[in-house]
């Protein structure tokens, strides 16, 4: 970087909204804001509300005197990084092998990165976060799907190698859903949002009595903040489901262990807005017999630098 006056503009593109904002060498953010993302839409169209929040986030850094490094870019989906294009965004087809960092670059003259999202978040909890110092360190993002990435002898593990990317495809539950990716039981199918939500579908189902059933007559959106509200309210459906949530996410962690030997895992994501209660139920669980082969030395923590991981985390290679 020249200067301490240098910044890096952060673009995550999530399933709701993009968020946007300038982030320094210190992972510090400044000038925030968003845009609705638009899916659906061809991919100019659906990168147009993007543009627009950057040339603004632009103009404010040049009044503030900032240097601009680059841009960064985290994505919902897998990146090819020899092309530097998405390979898929399942949320966003428009956007798979499209010339985005091109395009970018073109535009406004300076280094744009791109990165998977989950990518981006270990990069951002390994500098800033709970991984300082870490040399091998597992990150799960759950959202309405659930990603992984990991960091060994302090550096990315890229996807394709040693099967980084596809591990949340690796089956835990031989009677699970089966996943888009052909098997059954992938962690993807049990502790996502939509995973949540077959469970709540197949408890209405069954005439089970829950406060959920208004939420969905009025077609809310199922979350893991809405469900965690419900639990705490002393919801049984909802509180079994997390209890549920908490077991097969100790079930993966116990197989990432024996594969990857990290020494912090760290759970990032949209499940941060449910709070401590995952968190309580995951204690719960490992106090247990069932997983006992889980070494009580290996630290179990969310994402220190919160919704803000991956956003951070984009920039990094840019300084």
């Amino acid at each position: 970087m020249s200067d301490d006056k240098g910044v890096a503009v952060g673009l995550e593109i999530g399933g709701e909204q993009a968020t946007m904002a300038l982030v320094d060498r210190h992972g510090h953010i400044y000038h925030r804001c968003a845009a609705k993302t638009l899916r659906g839409r061809p991919a100019l169209a659906t990168l147009e509300p993007y543009v627009r929040a950057i040339d603004t986030l632009l103009e404010s850094a040049h009044a503030d005197g900032f240097s601009i490094e680059g841009i960064g870019i985290s994505i919902p989906g897998s990146v090819n990084p020899i092309t530097r294009r998405p390979v898929q965004v399942p949320m966003f087809p428009s956007l798979g092998g499209f010339p985005l960092c091109d395009l970018l670059e073109n535009r406004y003259r300076v280094s744009v990165a791109l990165h998977a999202d989950v990518d981006a978040a270990i990069l951002g909890e390994h500098l800033f976060g709970v991984g300082r110092e870490q040399q091998r360190l597992l990150f799960l993002t759950m959202n309405a799907v659930v990603g992984a990435s990991f960091v060994a002898d302090g550096r990315l593990e890229r996807e394709g190698k040693q099967y980084v990317g596809h591990i949340c495809h690796m089956p835990i539950s031989t009677s699970g859903p089966r996943c888009s990716c052909g098997k059954y039981g992938c962690i993807n199918t049990l502790i996502s949002i939509d995973a949540m939500k077959r469970m709540v579908q197949r408890a209405l189902r069954r005439g089970e009595e829950t406060t959920l059933t208004q939420r969905f007559l009025n077609h809310e959106y199922l979350s893991y903040q809405l469900l965690a509200e419900e639990a705490n309210r002393g919801d049984s459906l909802a509180v079994r489901i997390y209890r549920e949530v908490a077991r097969w996410l100790c079930a993966a962690i116990m197989q990432y262990v024996n594969l990857f030997k990290p020494t912090v895992f760290i759970v990032g994501g949209s499940i941060l807005d449910a709070g401590d209660l995952l968190f309580n139920q995951i204690r719960v669980a490992l106090d247990g017999k069932q997983f006992a082969a889980i070494p009580r030395s290996i630290t179990i923590v969310p994402a220190y630098l919160g919704r803000d991981a991956s956003l951070i985390g984009a920039t990094v290679p840019l300084f």
